[in-house]
């Protein structure tokens, strides 16, 4: 350890005889010494370098010891200053004292009591600086800063503080606020800090609507402790308080943003499935109809065909294949764009079809259990399910490299819940939370605007499972 690290001094006497044994004897004891026989001179080496304490005699030709002492202070108010002398009176001690002298020590001095005298006195030097430090950052924080007592009474407070709550100084908040428990805009929510603080000993992030002296509102975020003292007794709470008024506000145009999306979301699917249903019944009513008709007048056509007009009816056979392959993609068509069996036969049935479907176009073998046999159930629901049905399909044909695929539909009395499980290589976590990952993302949607919970994860080379639950009752419709 350096000396200077130990704690600089500076000694002022007259009388270099009595002087220089001090200097030697505290250098000895590891501390920096300069010495001075003239107060003028110690105040320019403080005015250029300050130190941690200065022992001065009392009775000085051109300066007496009380006057340097004050002139110090004046430097650097957290000096130690220690007077010695050999005339002293209880005056001259009371003096010193006012001034702001540390101890007041008679001639001729005792070393090994000087030596303690020094170094208690250098042990306040740095408590002093220590808490100099410790509030300049106190009062210049850019947080809020406080110490209140368990009944809510306001102990202290830092400027930044006062100034969220809209006070001038901390003096009149201190004063003002006679309970911390009227600062919040919710009743009881002070007694829910108390709770926090008995259970726990630490709140983080208290988030509060409180009033400002004005009277208006505005938002804050609390980070509090208990502080104890060495018999485990409740002393205070000490907190730091930041304004989130406009984060609030944030979050809050977020919320309503998001809720305005999904429910834009939520008609646009809605709208989307009405337009595939009118369109798919076109197709299938309109159109379809017309082929069976052309087919029937065809097939007519053909039969009053004599067996010497080969041409033509080689042609209406052709006529008749093309007519029945339109028909078929006619069918196909409207099935994609919403099948009828959803909205006659219910959901079982049109996952049984598309289930159907799927197996003789990718060759993938799949499995459906279904608890109970006929399940009904609101529209909205069935859309929902019948999609994410498809959906789950579509990406175990494009990315699985599954074999089998096992379906499982049940109903209860408060929830109706899909699992869909493959054998395939497995979704990974980078996938399953991918924002390029549109078809998760619509499952995703579909989920959260019926209140439900999706569940997707995956096993290397073991397969991805895709849990939906789905509540029966008891959902808020979207505002």
């Amino acid at each position: 350890m350096s000396k200077d690290s130990i704690g600089r001094l500076i000694v002022v006497d007259d009388e270099v005889e009595t002087m220089r044994p001090v200097c030697e004897f505290l250098s000895h004891c590891g501390y920096v010494v300069s010495a001075f026989t003239s107060g003028k001179d110690a105040l320019e080496e403080m005015s250029e370098r300050i130190p941690d304490l200065l022992l001065t005699d009392l009775i000085m030709p051109e300066m007496d010891g009380i006057t340097l002492l004050r002139s110090a202070l004046e430097i650097d108010p957290n000096l130690i200053g220690i007077i010695v002398t050999g005339q002293g009176t209880v005056q001259t001690a009371v003096e010193a004292m006012k001034v702001g002298a540390f101890d007041y020590i008679l001639k001729p001095l005792e070393l090994k009591l000087l030596r303690q005298i020094v170094s208690r006195a250098m042990n306040v030097r740095r408590l002093l600086e220590t808490e100099s430090k410790y509030r300049s950052i106190f009062e210049n924080a850019v947080g809020g800063i406080y110490q209140t007592s368990p009944e809510g009474r306001c102990i202290t407070a830092n400027r930044a503080f006062a100034l969220i709550l809209g006070y001038s100084c901390p003096g009149e908040l201190i004063t003002k606020l006679e309970d911390m428990g009227r600062l919040y805009a919710k009743p009881g929510r002070r007694a829910e800090f108390i709770h926090l603080m008995q259970r726990d000993g630490i709140v983080t992030g208290f988030e509060s609507q409180v009033y400002r002296k004005d009277g208006s509102t505005i938002w804050v975020s609390e980070n509090a402790v208990s502080v104890h003292n060495t018999g485990g007794e409740l002393i205070y709470y000490e907190g730091i308080v930041e304004e989130i008024t406009m984060r609030k506000k944030a979050e809050e145009e977020l919320k309503t943003s998001r809720e305005q999306l999904r429910n834009l979301t939520a008609y646009l699917q809605s709208a989307r499935e009405k337009e595939r249903m009118y369109v798919a019944r076109e197709i299938h009513d309109e159109l379809g109809q017309s082929l069976t008709a052309l087919k029937m007048d065809l097939f007519w056509m053909h039969k009053k065909l004599s067996g010497d007009q080969k041409a033509l009816i080689e042609k209406t056979k052709s006529m008749l294949k093309l007519i029945n392959s339109a028909a078929n993609t006619v069918r196909r068509i409207s099935g994609e764009l919403r099948p009828g069996l959803l909205d006659d036969l219910g959901l079982t049935a049109a996952i049984e079809w598309q289930m159907g479907q799927f197996q003789r176009r990718t060759g993938i073998q799949c499995e459906l259990v279904f608890e109970p046999e006929e399940i009904i159930i609101d529209q909205d629901i069935s859309t929902a399910l019948y999609r994410i049905f498809q959906e789950a399909l579509t990406n175990i044909a494009r990315h699985s490299h599954a074999t089998t695929v096992k379906i499982f539909l049940e109903m209860k009395s408060h929830e109706i819940a899909l699992n869909i499980k493959d054998n395939g290589r497995g979704i990974t976590q980078e996938n399953i939370g991918s924002t390029k990952s549109f078809g998760l993302i619509g499952i995703r949607e579909r989920v959260r605007l019926l209140q439900g919970e999706v569940e997707i994860s995956g096993i290397r080379d073991k397969g991805t499972v895709v849990c939906v639950t789905i509540p029966l009752s008891g959902r808020k419709t979207p505002v």
